[in-house]
């Protein structure tokens, strides 16, 4: 199947009837490129191929009701709506190969609205010729055949979605699309007729029979709850993500509007507060030095003086009091009696003498002539001799320092003020509210998350029973048939084909692993990145890494008897391998197997968890995946890539459009921004691409298309 023109016509902001020719003589050149930036019209034209190829089916719904209707209203162009007589259209025109015949096809998908009401018309050409009811209901079988609803997604590439189509419900997606992608999903089918036949012939009615169909019914439920319960608990993480993401959107839209929490506000203005009382204290020093020190400061010289000159106050004030005493009557009484005591002949001679001695050895002529300059008091003097101490030891450094300070804190305090103005404190109340009412819902999801995962342990245990109850019943079921007539025959049918489905199990898996190890390898830039990836029976995929686990620690892990435990941490390809390498059937025996273990480490094949790579690596190993599936196609068919390089980073690009848009097989629509496809990604393509177009929204509301242009090529 080859696209080979597209028209729309007053479709999302495609305006009138605009058309993109894409026919080309060589089948090499395959690869059509139309670039626009972010609301130029790329999404439009990506789903407008997909409504007019396959109408409600593009948005799952199973009828062109109400719903889909709905969709379709508001994808016209809402200036054109305006008038009831206008109408709509998308028309797709392609070329495909049936039987060797060549077949050229137009479909137009058109819309009316008379008195608001929305109609659709579908309308097909087949090599020219008007298809009409019973062909045209032909027509559209045929083409949901050729691709159906369910594999949409796997050839409308969304680059942004695609990663959640196969990290959601991986286990059934991947399974049906490889299924049909091979053509294998006629062995599927086949299989339930055979058990209905086998379930309806009264040959088989045997209660063997009945117990082995019922015990594989059981089974099959019980694996259908099982992912009906992983996406329910897949749905919760969901819930819980986007109630996260919200609090988080809330949050940074309350603070860019300047809203702050009641502490911080608090905090800004306490802090406002600080500011002023520190300059207060400042400027108070300020003052202080201004009156009590500066003007001291300016007589240095006197300053010095005042201290010898209170001391020499002090000294005179001690030699008055001893010449007052020396010359107190009751001293010279003194002396007197003593001088008598002692004997002397002639007490007022010896007097006179004694007397002028003691006045010649204590009394110096120097305090004669002194006069007191400050007469201070001894508290007084104190207090001058520290004042004079204080204005003595001043740093006068201390002056400009505190200026300094002043300024820092006038600044700051401005920066404070600013920020004030810029917040608020008006919304916090309803914010709050709502934070609040966000958090209860996340905390009430992750109680049902839990829920059922607790759940799913005990439906998984039920379903590992039941497995080994039709292991049994088979055995038996089989012996059965062995000594059956030819009536047995639909039952022996069921069994050859449940063993030709297991062998095309293995065979697609391992084509697909082989692919996948490959792909992801030539895409990813770090070498090292993973050792190799296996699919299991069940169509999961598993990213291994070799490791090294200490004995301790894979004790620690079996200790309790408990295989979902080693499983989640190590994955369920190293816990086999250790079953493997020391041939033991129970946890228990594990354990004891490997306390008896001499080495202290063991090598494994770690699994790594996809949910913790990053975005890019997500996207590269769900590209990978694609890649190594689409190409177990037994079709030919376009492929369309919306963003295809969302996620991913500069450094991997080149990979990718060397080893994985080169190398899909069929026609290649990339719709790209600026910021994806570059001049070099186009140039290593060049031979490959037979047209480039470049979307533009202009100002007058209109996708406008211009050819043989792209961005800065």
């Amino acid at each position: 199947m080859r696209i080979k023109n597209i028209q729309l016509c007053n479709f999302g902001s495609y305006v009138g009837q605009n058309n993109f020719d894409f026919q080309c003589d060589s089948p090499e050149q395959r690869v059509v490129v139309i670039g626009g930036k972010n609301g130029a019209g790329k999404t439009t034209l990506f789903t407008a191929i997909q409504v007019c190829l396959y109408g409600n089916f593009a948005f799952g719904y199973k009828t062109t009701g109400k719903h889909y209707l709905r969709e379709i209203y508001n994808l016209i162009n809402n200036q054109i709506r305006i008038d009831d007589q206008e109408t709509a259209f998308v028309e797709v025109e392609f070329q495909q190969v049936d039987n060797t015949d060549l077949y050229n096809y137009v479909i137009r998908r058109s819309w009316s609205w008379p008195h608001s009401e929305l109609k659709e018309t579908l309308s097909v050409w087949q090599n020219g010729e008007r298809l009409e009811d019973e062909e045209l209901l032909n027509f559209q079988k045929y083409l949901i055949h050729l691709i159906p609803p369910d594999m949409l997604k796997l050839y409308f590439f969304d680059g942004e979605k695609i990663a959640n189509y196969f990290l959601g419900e991986k286990e059934v997606n991947i399974r049906d699309a490889l299924m049909v992608l091979s053509g294998n999903d006629t062995f599927d089918i086949l299989y339930d007729q055979i058990k209905r036949i086998l379930k309806n012939s009264e040959n088989v009615q045997t209660d063997i029979a009945k117990d082995y169909l019922v015990a594989r019914n059981e089974s099959v439920a019980l694996q259908n709850q099982l992912s009906d319960m992983q996406r329910e608990i897949d749905c919760y993480q969901a819930e819980i993500d986007e109630i996260e993401s919200e609090i988080s959107r809330c949050q940074k839209e309350y603070v860019d509007r300047g809203g702050v929490t009641i502490d911080e506000w608090k905090n800004l203005n306490n802090q406002l507060k600080d500011e002023e009382e520190k300059r207060e204290r400042l400027n108070w020093q300020r003052r202080t030095y201004a009156t009590e020190v500066v003007p001291f400061l300016m007589l240095p010289d006197l300053m010095k003086e005042v201290l010898p000159q209170l001391q020499l106050e002090k000294d005179h004030q001690g030699y008055s009091v001893l010449k007052n005493s020396i010359e107190d009557n009751a001293f010279s009484d003194l002396l007197k009696n003593a001088l008598c005591e002692i004997g002397s002949t002639n007490v007022e001679q010896d007097f006179s003498t004694l007397s002028q001695k003691i006045k010649e050895y204590f009394l110096s002529k120097k305090w004669e002539m002194f006069e007191p300059l400050f007469g201070l008091s001894s508290d007084e003097e104190a207090q001058i001799q520290t004042q004079v101490n204080h204005i003595l030891a001043f740093d006068i450094k201390q002056i400009p320092r505190n200026q300094k300070r002043i300024q820092e804190s006038l600044k700051k305090t401005k920066e404070i003020r600013t920020r004030l103005q810029a917040t608020t404190i008006e919304n916090y109340e309803s914010y709050m509210n709502l934070r609040s009412s966000l958090e209860e819902r996340a905390k009430i999801v992750r109680l049902k998350k839990e829920h059922a995962e607790t759940l799913f342990e005990l439906r998984s245990a039920d379903r590992e029973k039941k497995e080994k109850e039709l292991h049994t019943l088979r055995r038996e079921f089989e012996d059965q048939l062995k000594a059956r007539s030819i009536s047995d025959i639909s039952g022996k049918t069921l069994l050859l084909l449940e063993e030709l489905q297991e062998m095309l199990y293995s065979n697609l898996i391992k084509q697909v692993e082989t692919d996948l190890n490959l792909k992801f390898k030539q895409l990813i830039r770090k070498k090292d990145f993973f050792s190799q990836m296996v699919i299991d029976r069940n169509f999961v995929v598993h990213m291994l890494r070799q490791e090294t686990v200490s004995r301790t620690d894979l004790l620690s892990l079996f200790r309790g008897g408990n295989q979902n435990i080693a499983v989640n941490v190590l994955g369920k390809v190293a816990v086999e391998e250790l079953f493997s390498q020391y041939q033991v059937g129970t946890i228990s025996e594990l354990f004891h197997a490997l306390a008896e273990e001499k080495a202290e480490n063991l090598t494994l094949s770690v699994e790594l968890d996809k949910e913790r790579l990053s975005s890019g690596e997500k996207q590269i190993f769900v590209m990978a995946l694609y890649w190594a599936m689409m190409n177990q196609s037994k079709s030919e068919l376009p492929f369309i890539i919306d963003t295809p390089f969302a996620r991913i980073d500069t450094e991997h690009r080149a990979n990718i459009t060397e080893h994985f848009f080169k190398q899909l097989t069929g026609q290649l629509i990339i719709l790209s921004t600026d910021e994806e496809l570059s001049s070099n990604h186009l140039e290593a393509m060049q031979d490959q691409i037979s047209h480039i177009y470049m979307l533009e929204y202009g100002p007058d509301q209109k996708t406008h298309i211009h050819k043989n242009q792209y961005f800065e090529v």
